[in-house]
């Protein structure tokens, strides 16, 4: 398939929620360049606002610049070029990221903040490589992407919270809080992000979100909002999904985007 044929298509909506009185929640849409960008602050007061649009901004920045400058002519690809382009890809959205972090963690330096202290942020984010039919997955922290294909919702991050630690340790002795993150960006000198590549099919549906939703809405639940029949507009499933979590208590900010990658005429 040629890979000029694929196109994204993306809705993105945030609510403070119904407890929080501040929203420190931030996202990115760029359908054009296949970008999608979502960040959940921490710090409260500390600035996780601050964190969340700081390094919302740099990621985007960085790969906007990488995207403009990756022409290949709608051409298709060879396997090889492919292989490289992606390679190239990853490297950037590293890059991006580390900037981001260097970005906040310097803030809370000048801030008075020792290491470990003042504001940080998750992040989770998704970048169709140029000129191919792929696309780079990201993220830091327990934001997630989950993808529907053919029906089939599948997690395609893993939380860096304790609580997943305590899972994958076989939850032994008793279980932490759900909200403790492990990795998170501006909180230290260094980060390292979990990127992956995976293949695109016409159709595939990313959502991206902040614990906001996945934290209160079950699985199951958000499947059949994204599988109804006959599918309704992407606008009203996110507001959907926003008022499920607030109908639940809406104890955090939510934030969630869908892209939808889909077949255009040649």
């Amino acid at each position: 398939m040629h890979s000029a044929l694929i196109d994204m298509n993306a809705v993105g909506q945030t609510d403070v929620g119904r407890v929080r009185s501040r929203n420190e929640d931030s996202f990115h849409l760029d359908p054009a360049h296949g970008l999608a960008v979502i960040c959940d602050g921490m710090g409260g007061h500390a600035g996780g606002d601050i964190a969340s649009r700081t390094a919302v901004d740099v990621v985007a920045a960085v790969i906007a610049s990488r995207d403009h400058a990756c022409g290949h002519g709608g051409r298709t690809l060879s396997p090889a070029e492919e292989e490289r382009a992606a390679a190239d890809a990853a490297s950037t959205v590293r890059s991006a990221v580390v900037a981001a972090n260097r970005r906040i963690n310097a803030l809370n330096r000048q801030r008075g903040f020792a290491e470990g202290r003042g504001m940080g942020t998750t992040l989770v984010g998704l970048w169709r490589v140029p000129g191919t039919g792929r696309v780079v997955v990201f993220h830091a922290g327990d934001s997630r992407l989950y993808r529907l294909r053919h029906g089939e919702l599948r997690l395609l991050t893993r939380d860096h919270s304790l609580y997943q630690v305590w899972l994958d340790n076989g939850r032994r002795g008793q279980a932490p809080q759900r909200n403790i993150i492990v990795r998170a960006l501006g909180t230290g000198e260094q980060v390292e992000p979990d990127i992956a590549v995976h293949d695109l099919q016409p159709d595939d549906l990313y959502l991206l979100c902040s614990d906001g939703l996945t934290g209160i809405v079950p699985e199951g639940l958000i499947q059949r909002i994204l599988t109804q029949q006959p599918p309704p507009a992407a606008e009203d499933v996110c507001t959907k999904l926003i008022d499920l979590a607030n109908g639940a208590g809406g104890p955090d900010n939510i934030t969630l985007i869908l892209a939808r990658f889909v077949l255009v005429p040649a």
